[in-house]
C-alpha cells in the first residue's frame, strides 16, 4: 500500500516509524529537484490507523549543503526521544554527481513531543579523531542494549559503533551487508534488514556481528510501474496495534528514471508474521 506517492519533482524516500501514545510517527527524506538540484529534508507524516496519513511537516531547511534526510529511527532516551539520520550534501548540479559528497555524515534531534526538535547534533562514531577523517557515512541506526546504544550505519558494508551515552563511540568494524541497516528482534535472535542493489534482504545473528542470511524479497514489484527501478530502505517493527500481523515493513520504491536517488520515489508498506510471506494491503 502506497503512504506517499512521488513523481518527477518530489520523491518520498527512506521511512522509518515510531509507534508512541496510538500514533505512528512516519519519518522520511523527501526528495526535491530544482532548478537542476537535489534538495533532500527530513520529514514527518502520522497515523492512527496506517491508513490515513497527514501532510508531511519539514524537520529540516532546504539547504543543499547539510541536504538532511534518510531517519534510521528513533530510540528513547531518558526523558525524551532520539531521531537518528543522515547529511546527503549535494552541492553540485545533480547532473554532475547524483549522490552526496564525501562529507556525508550521521546525525541525530532530540524531541519529548514529536512537535518540537532539537538541532541536529553530528555523532562523532570513530571516537576521538577529527571530524574531516571520519569518512563517507549514511544510514544510521540506533540499537539499545547491554546499558547502552549499537549503531549501524553505512560504510564499507554495515560498520558497527557503540556508546553508553551517544556522545562518546567506540568503532567496532564493518561486516558485509546492503544500505539502510535495521536490526530487530526476531525468533530469539536479531534480524538485520538491508537493501541490496534492489530489493530487501534478512540475515540473523546472535552477537550482533556474524550474520547468516534469512530471505530476501522484492515483493510485488514486477507488478509496479511505481517501482520498476527499486525497491530499497526496508524498515521493519512490531505491529503495535492489532491489524492481524506481527511486523509492518515500511520501503520505498523508485521508478527506472535518472537520478535513481529520486525516481519518483514512493513510500510504502507491507506486513508479515515470517519476513517470508508478505501481504501489501490490510
Amino acid at each position: 500500500m502506497i503512504i506517499f506517492r512521488g513523481n518527477e519533482k518530489i520523491a518520498y524516500r527512506d521511512p522509518a516509524c515510531f509507534f508512541h501514545e496510538g500514533n505512528y510517527h512516519l519519518f522520511m527524506t523527501v526528495s526535491e529537484k530544482e532548478n537542476g538540484f537535489m534538495y533532500n529534508r527530513l520529514a514527518m507524516s502520522s497515523s492512527r490507523n496506517l491508513k490515513e496519513w497527514s501532510q508531511p511537516v519539514m524537520l529540516t531547511p532546504k539547504d543543499l549543503r547539510l541536504n538532511y534526510c534518510s531517519p534510521g529511527n528513533v530510540i528513547r532516551y531518558d526523558d525524551e526521544f532520539v531521531l537518528c539520520f543522515t547529511s546527503y550534501p549535494m552541492p553540485l548540479p545533480y547532473a554532475q554527481s547524483d549522490c552526496a559528497d564525501e562529507t556525508a555524515r550521521l546525525f541525530v534531534m532530540h524531541t519529548k513531543d514529536f512537535q518540537q526538535f532539537s538541532s541536529p547534533e553530528m555523532l562523532m562514531v570513530k571516537g576521538d579523531m577529527p571530524a574531516e577523517a571520519l569518512g563517507r557515512m549514511i544510514d544510521p541506526y540506533l540499537l539499545p542494549k547491554d546499558d547502552g546504544y549499537w549503531l549501524f550505519y553505512k560504510q564499507n558494508g554495515v560498520s558497527l559503533s557503540y556508546s553508553q551515552d551517544l556522545k562518546a563511540w567506540q568503532y567496532l568494524g564493518h561486516t558485509s551487508g546492503g544500505e539502510n541497516a535495521c536490526v530487530i528482534p526476531f525468533e530469539g535472535k536479531h534480524m538485520l534488514i538491508h537493501s541490496p542493489k534492489n530489493g530487501i534482504a534478512f540475515a540473523l545473528s546472535d552477537d550482533l556481528k556474524n550474520w547468516t542470511e534469512y530471505g530476501y524479497t522484492t515483493l510485488e514489484q514486477d507488478q509496479w510501474p511505481w517501482a520498476n527501478g527499486r525497491i530499497t530502505a526496508g524498515f521493519a517493527m512490531e505491529a503495535p496495534m492489532a491489524c492481524g500481523y506481527r511486523y509492518l515493513l515500511f520501503f520505498h520504491g523508485s521508478r527506472n528514471e535518472y537520478p535513481e536517488t529520486h525516481g519518483s520515489a514512493s513510500v510504502a508498506i507491507a506486513y508479515t508474521n515470517d519476513f517470508i510471506h508478505f501481504d501489501t494491503e490490510l
